[in-house]
């Protein structure tokens, strides 16, 4: 099965040694951005991908295209023109400071993309599987409507659809995006979390998931969860609940959804890298055991195997093999020699 992502690729730069910005006089530079993260990680475990996106026609189009390339992601649907690229900024926490992020992504060439600029009918023809994100439907309405559109090319062609929600306050509102969001769920299969998503209650008015906590128990949001499958008729719902006990160390548990069946995985804690592109690497493991027909259980339980690899790799997306994965999560911390 092959899988085609679509949205916009940032330039990272970070600070180094847990440093903040206003003290660096160096910044790490990496390229990601969640649908890019999703498309090299599952490039990593064998299945073929590709991508549609937007990047300036310059040395830092050129070098995500190189890199998108080396990593055995098609760019077919990576077009270049005159432009800027988007940035974002990571001061790294420690200890009780936690990590940062401000974004520099306003005018960018992906941001200006219309919907007739990609020929989608030809660029999704023999691809299984469309993955986006709530990121680029928040990003202005042309690409709303851009991703609107590629859910219906896809739906057209009998391709699975996935979304991750995906919810930044930096790009629009909850309320906005709980309404904007839902328009698009109808048609999709797979989702990762449960916000932004509209579930109103008619008698109060108020959304149901209304005062649910970070990490609620499971008894209080399985039945919303069960309604989530019946009001936008989705497969699936995959899931994560993550305690922080300081920037480097965090508990993880797993969730995958069914509307008659929920499976959980048992608590992980991880010690932290690069927390950065941890949830687009859950959702490789998941999207990867629904590829291959695993069991839930053992598609969540890859699913934060991934996701714990990836907390110990630098940038934003992680390469890897499914053996290099399950060799590194069963052994032991001795070195390998």
């Amino acid at each position: 099965m092959s899988v085609i992502t679509l949205g916009e690729i940032l330039l990272r730069l970070s600070t180094m040694q847990h440093k903040r910005l206003q003290d660096s006089e160096a910044l790490a530079i990496n390229f990601g951005g969640a649908e890019m993260n999703v498309a090299i990680g599952l490039s990593g475990l064998g299945v073929s991908t590709a991508m549609l996106s937007a990047v300036p026609n310059n040395v830092f189009g050129n070098t995500i295209i190189q890199t998108l390339r080396k990593y055995s992601v098609n760019t077919e649907g990576v077009y270049q023109k005159k432009g800027r690229l988007g940035l974002y900024f990571v001061e790294e926490g420690y200890g009780n400071r936690p990590s940062k992020i401000i974004y520099d992504r306003s005018q960018s060439v992906f941001s200006h993309t219309q919907s007739e600029d990609f020929d989608l009918e030809q660029l999704m023809d023999g691809y299984q599987w469309f993955h986006f994100t709530g990121i680029t439907p928040a990003l202005n309405a042309q690409l709303f409507s851009l991703i609107k559109r590629a859910i219906g090319v896809a739906k057209s062609k009998n391709m699975k659809i996935s979304c991750d929600l995906n919810f930044r306050s930096q790009l629009w509102d909850f309320q906005t995006a709980r309404q904007k969001m839902s328009e698009l769920l109808y048609d999709v299969d797979l989702i990762f979390g449960y916000e932004p998503i509209t579930l109103l209650n008619e008698v109060t008015g108020k959304d149901k998931k209304e005062g649910l906590t970070r990490n609620p128990p499971i008894n209080v949001l399985r039945p919303l969860l069960k309604e989530i499958h019946e009001t936008y008729d989705i497969t699936y719902i995959a899931f994560t609940q993550r305690k922080n006990f300081s920037p480097k160390r965090n508990r993880l548990h797993g969730y995958i959804s069914t509307i008659n069946n929920l499976v959980e995985t048992e608590f992980v804690d991880v010690e932290i890298v690069d927390r950065i592109g941890t949830g687009d690497a859950f959702s490789v493991g998941i999207l990867y055991g629904l590829i291959q027909q695993w069991s839930l259980e053992k598609t969540v339980d890859f699913g934060i195997q991934n996701m714990c690899f990836k907390h110990t790799i630098p940038g934003d997306f992680c390469f890897a093999s499914l053996s290099e994965i399950q060799t590194v999560i069963h052994k032991d911390n001795d070195i390998d020699r």
